[in-house]
């Protein structure tokens, strides 16, 4: 046998237990006990329903079960596009401005009305080491390693910053920088993290491969830095503009949001990718697809609950927000979305959580 031959073999091995390690359609862990976050940034509040499964099924949407407040939030009303994420092991939520501002809701699970000052933190990320005209994006918090995660786009560049020890910040803190970056990527929107690995979705960048592959890619690293062979970019990915990224962890499976109606893309909105396809090779199709091309057009934000089967996305136009939530149980199970508008008519979502362990 020749030693191209066994490289062969190998990779398709590899491709094997990439695409067959867990049943695409076994679902991650059910759909019971999880509970929705979304804030509304025209008025400055968190709405929760602690039971999604009861809201997807209702006929007529249901007022939150809880309303969070606090004059803190106010320093998030420009909430970043994705900008907030749930520490479900440590019972937090996280809400990243779009100004770089990170308020901290600790018990967020009890939480109702207005949040006592002893519950609720905010610090900031520092000004000193901002990018040009930067906007901050996408937060994802890494449970096991305690770390926030939140995309930054400017002028002069694009990055992740790296917040350690995010459950033991205090008041007014100024986080110095700490960023993953690559040489040349350019419209870093997305991340999310688990499992002590970081996934970043780039507009574009310097060309990677023999093969000279440009355009949106999603990266794969850790707290340190990106790996660079664990990259995924080519014609056959179907990434496109504004990706938003959604982990879920028990499965493996790492969702890529596009926003057909800015990037004219045509297909299904989400892509769904194996965390085992990276470092394969790099133009690699996703494993499955989510949504309509038509309805889901101007997807914009995406959620997941991490250890349960439920997606959750948001709609967007330029900076504007909407308040309709995009519904997918199962999502892997080819069940179509389920689209909730919420009263009043006046709420703007920018960023959505779940909690899988809220019963």
């Amino acid at each position: 046998m020749t030693l191209r031959s066994m490289r062969g073999l190998l990779a398709c091995a590899m491709l094997l237990l990439a695409f067959g390690c867990v049943d695409a359609l076994s679902g991650s862990g059910g759909t019971t006990g999880v509970a929705i976050y979304a804030f509304d940034s025209s008025t400055s509040t968190v709405m929760a329903w602690n039971d999604l499964g009861a809201l997807y099924d209702a006929a007529t949407p249901p007022a939150p079960d809880r309303t969070l407040s606090s004059n803190l939030l106010s320093k998030v009303t420009n909430l970043g596009w994705g900008g907030l994420c749930l520490d479900s092991q440590r019972n937090l939520l996280y809400l990243a401005s779009d100004s770089g501002t990170i308020v901290r809701i600790n018990q967020v699970r009890t939480q109702t009305g207005t949040v006592p000052n002893t519950d609720i933190i905010s610090f900031t990320l520092s000004s000193t080491d901002r990018l040009t005209n930067g906007k901050f994006g996408q937060a994802a918090l890494d449970v096991a390693s305690d770390t926030l995660y939140i995309t930054e786009n400017g002028d002069n560049g694009t990055r992740i910053w790296v917040v350690t020890n995010a459950s033991t910040q205090v008041q007014d803190n100024s986080i110095a920088l700490q960023a993953l970056q690559t040489s040349g990527d350019s419209g870093g929107t997305g991340v999310a993290a688990g499992s002590g690995n970081v996934y970043g979705f780039f507009l574009d960048g310097n060309p990677v491969g023999p093969d000279v592959l440009t355009g949106p890619r999603i990266r794969m690293g850790n707290l340190s830095a990106f790996n660079a062979s664990g990259v995924i970019l080519g014609s056959t990915t179907g990434l496109g503009e504004y990706g938003s990224l959604a982990l879920d962890t028990a499965n493996s499976n790492l969702y890529v949001a596009r926003h057909n109606t800015d990037s004219t893309g045509t297909g299904a909105p989400v892509q769904v990718f194996r965390t085992g396809q990276f470092g394969l090779s790099y133009n690699q199709a996703p494993a499955y697809t989510v949504g309509s091309a038509t309805d889901q057009a101007d997807l914009r934000v995406i959620a997941h609950p991490g250890t349960k089967d439920w997606l959750v996305g948001l709609r967007g136009a330029g900076t504007t927000g909407y308040p309709t939530l995009i519904l997918w149980k199962s999502p892997l199970g080819g069940v179509a979305a389920k689209v909730v508008t919420v009263s009043p008519a006046t709420t703007v979502f920018r960023g959505v959580a779940m909690d899988g362990n809220a019963s």
